[in-house]
């Protein structure tokens, strides 16, 4: 028994082998197809104290050859963290009607970056935010790869909490018409200082 014993083992160990092998690969179904576009680097939620320096990530590989039109634009929504699922929102999923409304009504474009290739890559950086500056941020990819320009989008959300001792007085004054005039003035001084923000190609 123990040739028969030895071969039980061999297969034993091959079968437990196989089944690691299996299961530290992701299903195909859950892998990206070969040629498909995607997100490589999204932003994340980010908390801030006032006059701190912020920076978003948002990265795209495109699909098909590498001849074709990319554009990154990054937007701001003035609105409340209240979404409930922490998950970004990307391509393919459809936004109701009340929500697009919602979201183009508020909405600043505050940079766009054009690029003729498959991979896009841009980091929006904001200097010495403030609490006007908070809200949602959102990349949205125009990618023209398959004849038909076709949008993805991932969003962020920043929180700007009030600076300690920042010495910055603007930022910790109570709310009032100052604070409700600030808010208007937002769209224009975040494309302001979005021209700070660096293209990596």
């Amino acid at each position: 028994m123990g040739a028969l014993g030895l071969a039980v083992g061999i297969f034993h160990y091959l079968g437990l082998y196989l089944q690691l092998g299996a299961a530290s690969r992701p299903p195909p179904w859950d892998a990206p197809a070969e040629g498909s576009a995607l997100f490589t680097e999204t932003p994340h939620d980010v908390t801030a104290q006032a006059g701190e320096d912020v920076e978003m990530a948002c990265s795209f590989r495109g699909s098909g050859s590498p001849s074709y039109s990319l554009e990154i634009q990054w937007w701001y929504v003035r609105t409340h963290k209240d979404w409930t699922d922490k998950q970004t929102w990307a391509s393919g999923q459809q936004l109701k009607a009340s929500q697009q409304e919602e979201a183009g009504k508020d909405a600043t474009k505050i940079s766009v970056v054009k690029v003729v290739g498959s991979n896009i890559s841009h980091k929006l950086r904001l200097s010495r935010v403030k609490p006007a500056d908070e809200g949602t941020y959102e990349c949205r990819v125009i990618d023209a790869s398959e004849g038909s320009a076709r949008q993805h989008k991932v969003k962020a959300y920043l929180r700007v909490e009030a600076g300690r001792g920042s010495g910055h007085p603007q930022d910790t004054q109570p709310p009032g018409p100052h604070l409700h005039h600030h808010q208007h003035k937002a769209g224009r001084e975040l494309r302001k200082r979005a021209a700070d923000a660096s293209c990596v190609l």
